[in-house]
């Protein structure tokens, strides 16, 4: 562990549509909203100690690597819920005790989630 940063404070992510992305968030991977700042295009979201900084962008390019991993005790469920809200996902892939898969929100940017013993 770093002396000098004890976590990652938010993770932020760029969106074109940012209410709809807030909705997508929120509705589909069951974020809660934290605080949203219409003029500054910002909006944080609640995911466990990391929030999720969706930050309003007219930039359409997006990067195309996973920036980084949802974790989740039970990935079959998170696999499950996301193809129940028609989200395309990748298969679950195991490895050495990792299981992880990849897709993409509303807006193409790449997502993962992961799965491991604690």
């Amino acid at each position: 562990m770093s002396e000098l940063f004890k976590r990652i404070d938010t993770v932020f992510l760029k969106v074109i549509d940012f209410d709809k992305a807030i909705d997508w968030y929120c509705t589909v991977l069951d974020f809660t909203l934290r605080w949203k700042d219409e003029k500054g295009g910002y909006a944080a979201l609640n995911i466990g100690e990391t929030p999720l900084t969706l930050v309003r962008s007219s930039d359409k390019a997006k990067g195309t690597n996973v920036t980084f991993n949802f974790f989740s005790p039970d990935i079959e469920a998170v696999h499950h819920h996301l193809r129940k809200h028609d989200v395309q996902v990748e298969p679950i892939h195991d490895e050495a005790g990792v299981k992880w898969f990849a897709f993409d929100d509303l807006e193409g940017n790449p997502l993962a989630v992961c799965s491991f013993k604690e």
